[in-house]
Parts: C-alpha cells; structure tokens; sequence
C-alpha cells in the first residue's frame, strides 16, 4: 500500500481505490487500483490491468457511469498520458495490444461521471468479464495473428483506391484556395503569395536571371582569387605601378608628336 501511495503522489494522482476484476470463476480475480488526477478533474488511472481486458471493454464497461471520450493504455504511468487518435483503418493500424499487464488511463467528458466511478469503486466494484467480452489469448492468438499478416487483397485494394481518392480531393481543393488567395488581395491591397504564385511564375523572368547570374560567374572567373590580404595589396600596387607607367610613356609620345610638328605657311 505504501509503495502505491508514493507512485501516485509521483505522478500527480490522488488517493486511490479498488476494483475486483476477474475472468473465470476458476482464476484468481486480480485488484486493480485506480484514482483520479489531480490537474485534470476528468481523467481516470487504473493500474494493473491484465491482457484480457481490453481498452474497448473498459470504454464500454463505463459508459454506465458517465459518458467516456478516449481510453489509451500505456506500460507505465505517467503525469501526462498520450491519447491516440483513433484509427478506423482495418489494415492501416499502428496501434497494438499490449502483451502484459500495463495501465489504463480514461477520459470522461464530465466529472460526475469520474466520481461516480469512484464511488463505486469505494463501495466494493466487481467487473466480471464474460466470454463473449474476452479477447482472443493463447493458440487461439497466435492464429489470429498469422491470418492478419496476409490481409484480404481486395479490401486492401479498396481502401487504399478510397484513401487516395480523398487524397487527391484535399489536394484539389487546397489548390484552388491558393490560386483564389493568389488573385484576390485582401482588405489592405496586398496578395497571398503562396504555392502557385512560384509555379505560375513567366519564364522570362527565370531566363533573365539566368543571364544575370551567367554573366557574374564569367566576371568571377576573370578576377583571381587570393587567400590572403596582403596579395590584395601586392596587387593593387602592381596596378598603379603599371598605370603610372602607362602615363608617363603616354606624356614622352605626346612630347614627341609636338616637337616634331612644322609650320608650313606656303
């Protein structure tokens, strides 16, 4: 009892209950504990569940006292539980029962409904699990299992065609709203840019900067690349050394055209 009462507090549960679940009148039952969570008012944690009881049969079993939103099992507890989405594909679902024993966390959608279950709980619950509510156990699983691996290939056929088609129907439909966002602006003048405002864009625009990048790639080319600053100026003194030489053998033919010119006045 002790070292329940130290997981609960743990994992921000409250004080708990027992509930007396059995299969067989044979077997042993097993007592499950279970309690409420201290930051969610609605939501139900029960520990110790064996592998008979499954999350479908607690979502039923419960609906008596409140109306349930969502069973999820988990191996361990834990503060915040992860609800799964459910899943209504028959070949397509990623969720999987568990293999021993685990707990069971349950949303109700109102707090009465959680407080009614613990007040039969308090008063002594007995869950009794009949035949028809068992799950498949033993051989009996394990041929279930093995006819699951080899799916019914026209089912599967099927719902793989209608998952596509609903597909390509949300596709269609978003294209439209990009193209209706990309041609109407909105109240202050401005337009959505979005997907098809790229697709649609004029290649003639895409060729000129083409053109544009082309043309400062050759430009790279020609210039040398240097690692090192000094070389920058090693270079920018060669070309000023090389450009006052230029001029002064530019001034010298200038002096010499001048010296050489002969007035003839007849």
């Amino acid at each position: 009892t002790l070292l329940y009462t130290i997981k609960f507090e743990s994992y921000g549960m409250e004080s708990y209950e027992w509930i007396k679940l059995s299969w067989n009148k044979n077997y042993a039952p097993h007592f499950l504990p279970c309690c409420s969570h201290l930051d969610n008012p609605n939501l139900a944690l029960i520990l110790g569940v064996p592998v008979y009881a499954t999350d479908d049969f607690f979502h039923e079993f419960l609906k008596k006292y409140g109306s349930v939103i969502n069973v999820t099992s988990q191996p361990k507890p834990s503060a915040t539980p992860k609800f799964h989405i459910p899943n209504k594909s028959e070949y397509f679902n990623s969720t999987r029962t568990s293999s021993s024993f685990r707990c069971v966390f349950v949303q109700f959608k109102e707090n009465d409904g959680l407080l009614q279950f613990l007040s039969a709980a308090k008063m002594g619950l007995s869950i009794n699990i009949t035949d028809q509510t068992k799950p498949l156990i033993g051989v009996q699983k394990w041929v279930s299992e093995y006819e699951t691996t080899y799916p019914n290939e026209d089912g599967l056929q099927k719902e793989c065609e209608e998952y596509m088609a609903e597909y390509d129907e949300r596709e269609r439909l978003k294209v439209l709203r990009e193209k209706e966002l990309a041609d109407t602006p909105d109240e202050d003048g401005w337009i959505t840019v979005t997907k098809s405002n790229k697709l649609g864009a004029s290649t003639e625009s895409a060729q000129e900067k083409k053109k544009v990048y082309d043309k400062k790639m050759e430009r790279r080319k020609k210039d040398t690349l240097h690692l090192y600053s000094f070389q920058e100026r090693e270079k920018r003194k060669e070309s000023l050394a090389t450009l006052k030489q230029k001029f002064q053998e530019d001034k010298q033919k200038i002096a010499k055209m001048k010296s050489a010119r002969k007035f003839k006045p007849y």
